[in-house]
This record gives C-alpha cells, structure tokens and sequence, in this order.
C-alpha cells in the first residue's frame, strides 16, 4: 500500500535532490546543512493499516528551536495539571 501519490512524488523529489546534491536541507527553513544535521523532526502518519515515520533533518537553529518551544509547551502543560 502506498502512501496518497501527491505525497509521495514529493518526497522522491526532495529526497532525489539531496541525493544528486550532496546537501542536506532544513526540513524547517530550506538552509543547506553543512555536516551533520543537529537534530531531526518527525512525521507519523497512517494509511489503513500501514503506519509511515519519517525523521528530516534539521539545522542548529530550528533542532533548538522546535527543542525549547517543545519543552515550553511541556511546562506549561504540567503547571496547568
């Protein structure tokens, strides 16, 4: 079972890209990467009974980011009981 073909293309496109490329890009902000990613997001969908994960990168920027505002939203949920 395949994922809905929209989707699909487009992540064959961003993935032949780095690959022709060499280059990573923020899934965040589109940046190049330079080296290793400093962290990476995630996507979990379903289709049925079939379960997708996908975990693109991101720069040092958005990995803090999406990291401190995660950890913000978390604090505020626990204050809140």
């Amino acid at each position: 079972m395949s994922i809905d073909p929209i989707a699909d293309v487009a992540l064959r496109a961003s993935t032949t890209v780095a690959e022709e490329t060499g280059v990573l890009h923020c899934d965040a902000c589109n940046e190049p990467i330079e080296g290793e990613p400093a962290g990476s997001g995630l996507y979990v969908w379903t289709r049925g009974d079939e379960v997708r994960y996908e975990e693109p990168p991101l720069c040092m920027c958005c990995a803090t980011a999406i990291g401190v505002t995660a950890l913000a939203a978390w604090s505020v949920e626990e204050e809140e009981g």
